[in-house]
């Protein structure tokens, strides 16, 4: 049975500057058995490459699936993706990490009535029949070690069958029975439309989508008709012999189009006619056509239909024409755009020199129209070259290094689901901790974990020299302390502590952060116990709040970067000079000590390590530079050894040593 696809692009939630595209391509030739390719993308963690990466994909698909079409289409679709996983395997050797990023992609390619796929990462294809929705693409990705695709699902499509393909695992946002109920509908672009209004409410990031309407296939208009209305087009100059298809299909979509409802209205006229040929007239008698164009035998229905066909055909090619001018000028007008990042690059590198902050913000001017060009589908390449330009050269102004990195224990030897929330440093050992236990590493070895109470939930840790103990603050605001290889409850005078968010110990006292109460609660230690709690805080602002560090002076880092200084409880001012380009803006730790001269942010989300000079003079602080760490995703906590000049980094199973 002859079938007919129908597809549309649709994009929903917002952009945060990922790579998230559409590919669809046909070469418009070659009968039934040339088929069309279908490609849903994201790329993550990647965003300089990220284009090359989806250009290459499609690419490579679409020279290799179309190269010989006297092979059996599951032949050519193996060797496309063989040749896909090739030209990934060559970026990835060009690059110094061998890392391209995180790639969620689906490929599928539609011959006949049979659909062939192909998929890795969270990136999944859906069939919906009958009101039933089916994962197709599910554990094609399992076996993937090396190559990114390496297994192949095929299975025959019907007339009424809907093809979803998304960039992320959809089914966390909407349940199957709701995604076949919504995509059961007629109208391509309408369940498309009802389906956006769905997610945009649950989906906070971008994510891609192609959907495709199979149905029962028309007659195709013959290879004369088809080919004079090209030869029109070609005329009037609406043919674009040169772009290649990419998102669509650009003019051959519009030809399509044309070709689709000349068809439809063919058929229309058809029946009609048969319906005319046997219609009996009142005296009994059979009318009969005759050769030629008889408008009196042809009738008012025919007629009507004719010339409603050359109505539409003339409006279509009108819109067309309008759709093409307006086209060209946003081409220009972007065209124009990425002149001007161009020229305000150049400048800012020559500002650099002896202006940082103004040379940051004429950058960051250029990164906004960039990401504009980027984000409206035109010019991407070339708006990519000159982001990764901008983001070189915000580099070089902020320092930034990427440091080696070795691993120096790994916790899920002692625990598989072990996760890890903090490093403490005492008495020349290193420990880390989760919510019930302790694992000292001795000698590069993790040793068997302590643990540290059964039924308490430990948030935070600090070292206490005055005690050379370890303190552990639970959930629930009880103190523990580990000393001799031993764990005990400390009390206070209060009966309990202050519930809080963090803790660090000073001389004979602990400080516990309370951002919910805009407080710091101190307690000096008396023999065995701690006296009663007094409020430190009594000017400063620390709701949001979520560390603190001491040298004498108290830091609190509040959730939006915000650094708040204080001394003998009064807030002092902390002016920051230098600040990065690329601003400080959702850290989780803040690390510095007595007479350490830097004070050191952790900010997982953008995976890097901030540090700060002290500035004496002005009571503040000076940006020095920032580690950057590509590879890690979920940094947790960090220690700086002062005596040997370490880094230390904690992610959920593991701690990394770096030589600052």
């Amino acid at each position: 049975m002859l079938l007919r696809t129908q597809h549309e692009f649709m994009f929903v939630g917002r952009d945060e500057g990922g790579f998230v595209e559409n590919y669809a391509y046909d070469i418009g030739e070659g009968g039934e058995n040339s088929g069309k390719i279908y490609i849903n993308i994201e790329v993550q963690n990647n965003p300089v490459d990220a284009e090359l990466i989806g250009e290459t994909i499609f690419d490579s698909m679409r020279k290799a699936f179309f190269a010989d079409l006297e092979k059996d289409p599951y032949v050519r679709f193996e060797d496309a993706v063989r040749s896909t996983n090739k030209a990934l395997q060559k970026i990835k050797e060009e690059k110094a990490s061998d890392y391209i990023g995180t790639l969620h992609v689906v490929i599928a390619a539609i011959v006949g009535n049979t659909l062939y796929l192909t998929q890795t990462g969270e990136a999944e294809a859906y069939l919906i029949r009958r009101r039933l929705c089916s994962t197709v693409s599910e554990g094609l990705g399992e076996d993937s070690v090396e190559e990114m695709f390496t297994n192949i699902a095929s299975g025959s499509l019907e007339p009424g069958d809907f093809v979803l393909f998304s960039s992320t695992r959809l089914l966390r946002f909407i349940s199957k029975t709701d995604l076949a109920k919504i995509l059961s509908g007629r109208n391509l672009i309408s369940t498309l439309g009802e389906l956006k209004d769905y997610l945009m409410t649950e989906v906070l990031g971008r994510i891609g989508l192609t959907g495709i309407a199979v149905s029962e296939g028309a007659p195709a208009l013959t290879q004369k008709e088809h080919g004079q209305i090209k030869e029109h087009l070609e005329k009037e100059e609406f043919y674009d012999k040169k772009r290649p298809g990419k998102s669509g299909y650009a003019l051959k979509d519009t030809l399509n189009t044309l070709t689709a409802a000349v068809n439809d209205l063919r058929q229309r006229v058809t029946a009609l006619a048969d319906k005319g040929k046997a219609r009996v007239s009142r005296s009994g008698s059979v009318r009969r056509e005759g050769g030629g164009l008889n408008l009196k035998a042809m009738g008012k229905d025919r007629m009507l239909v004719t010339l409603i066909a050359a109505i539409i055909i003339l409006t279509l090619s009108i819109w067309w024409i309008k759709g093409q001018a307006t086209e060209q000028a946003k081409i220009e007008g972007y065209s124009v755009t990425l002149n001007e990042v161009q020229e305000t690059l150049n400048s800012a590198e020559t500002t650099g020199q002896y202006n940082k902050d103004q040379a940051g913000q004429m950058l960051s001017q250029a990164k906004q129209k960039a990401l504009e060009v980027l984000n409206s589908g035109y010019h991407r390449s070339k708006a990519n070259e000159l982001l990764g330009k901008i983001q070189e050269s915000q580099d070089a102004l902020d320092g930034v290094m990427h440091p080696d990195v070795r691993t120096l224990a790994d916790l899920s030897e002692k625990r598989d689901n072990v996760s890890a929330l903090g490093l403490l440093h005492l008495g020349g050992t290193l420990y880390a901790y989760e919510y019930n236990a302790l694992y000292p590493i001795v000698l590069d070895k993790v040793q068997d974990p302590l643990t540290i109470d059964e039924n308490e939930t430990v948030i935070a840790g600090a070292v206490y020299d005055d005690k050379d103990s370890l303190l552990f603050y639970t959930k629930s605001g009880k103190v523990m302390e580990f000393k001799d290889n031993r764990v005990s409850f400390v009390d206070t005078a209060d009966g309990a502590f202050k519930k809080g968010v963090a803790i660090e110990a000073y001389s004979n006292k602990i400080y516990i952060l309370d951002s919910a109460g805009n407080q710091i609660w101190r307690y000096t230690r008396r023999r065995d116990s701690f006296d009663a709690a007094e409020a430190y805080n009594i000017n400063a602002d620390l709701a949001k709040g979520i560390d603190l560090a001491i040298d004498g002076n108290i830091y609190v880092l509040g959730n939006d970067g915000y650094i708040t200084k204080l001394f003998s409880g009064n807030k002092e001012e902390f002016p920051i000079k230098k600040e990065p380009i690329d601003p400080l803006e959702n850290p989780t730790r803040i690390y510095t000590e007595l007479d350490m001269g830097s004070i050191y942010i952790l900010e997982p989300d953008k995976q890097r390590v901030l540090v700060y000079y002290k500035d004496d003079k002005t009571g503040g602080a000076s940006y020095d530079r920032q580690l950057v760490f590509d590879d890690m995703t979920d940094l947790r906590d960090l220690f700086v050894d002062k005596d040997t000049n370490k880094l230390y980094l904690l992610d959920q199973s593991k701690i990394y040593e770096v030589a600052l």
